[in-house]
């Protein structure tokens, strides 16, 4: 009898993280870039060549930019027929519950490159929220940050807003450009997200007015997310995921306004779960609006 090797992904807009387990023992682990099977060409040949490449005979996967069930299942076929794997296939939001509270009930919000939040209660009710993605949303997000960051900077060096020497100095020494460059920069490819939210990191440790109110905006935009899943699925336990949650002024807003608890494990783990019998039943909500 052939040695089942389960592969577990997480694929977001900042990386991509798997974990290949066999017995419940980690054999593997694997890295690679961000990856959005709506902003990625490609997305579904790096999948396949993962998936090929780790030897796994079954991978459960938690895929960025995905827009609903029907989308979700139209490319587990397509995978499960180029790979000879068995698939399964939910958002990045869904694994990232499922880690937190190792398949258990609950809310979890994820804020990275972008943000969302996704719930589920014992009963197996769903519901999300954002996830729009950042020309209509990601509030929150590195993205957002950046983008209100920058126009700051900018509205502080043409003078018709606020003056930030420091957010100024911050912004042009990580581009290593002046303004006009970096606004060339931004709009020579609108649809990179990264041209901006690389900036979030250095802004986010500037001790500065300006940039304390952008994250304590930011703060509250994650802490609504999660009240606005509790009003529609009851008073879950909440967890966190993402980079924005390192932090310490964001988490510790975003824990004082719901009680947000650390994930009990990472989400290429919770993927592992869209593998199993329970998760996999037929039926099983997954809070999407429309399929």
């Amino acid at each position: 009898m052939s040695v089942r090797r389960s592969l577990g992904v997480d694929a977001g807009g900042t990386g991509t993280r798997a974990v290949l387990v066999s017995d419940d023992a980690v054999m593997a682990r694997f890295d690679d870039g961000p990856l959005n099977v709506l902003l990625h060409d490609d997305a579904f040949e790096r999948l396949v060549l993962l998936i090929k490449q780790s030897g796994a005979t079954a991978a459960g996967l938690g895929l960025a930019g995905l827009r609903g069930a029907a989308e979700g299942h139209a490319l587990q076929v397509k995978l499960s027929a180029a790979t000879g794997a068995e698939i399964a296939v939910a958002d990045d939001t869904e694994v990232a519950l499922l880690g937190a509270f190792d398949g258990g009930p609950g809310i979890v919000v994820i804020a990275g490159t972008g943000s969302n939040a996704f719930g589920r209660d014992e009963q197996g009710r769903a519901a999300r929220v954002g996830g729009h993605g950042f020309l209509l949303g990601d509030e929150g997000s590195a993205y957002a940050i950046a983008n209100r960051a920058l126009r700051a900077a900018l509205h502080s060096h043409d003078g018709t807003g606020p003056k930030s020497s420091a957010l100024e100095k911050a912004v042009t020494g990580d581009y290593g450009l002046d303004f006009d460059a970096i606004v060339r920069l931004v709009h020579s490819n609108p649809a990179d997200r990264q041209l901006v939210a690389r900036i979030a990191r250095v802004v986010m440790e500037l001790d500065e007015p300006l940039v304390r109110k952008i994250l304590d905006d930011a703060a509250q935009a994650l802490v609504t997310m999660a009240l606005a899943l509790r009003a529609k699925l009851g008073d879950l336990p909440v967890s966190m995921h993402g980079g924005i949650f390192g932090n310490p002024q964001i988490r510790e807003a975003f824990v004082a306004g719901t009680g947000a608890v650390a994930p009990a494990k990472s989400p290429e783990f919770g993927a592992l779960h869209l593998l199993t019998a329970s998760t996999r039943a037929r039926q099983r909500d997954e809070g999407w609006a429309s399929t």
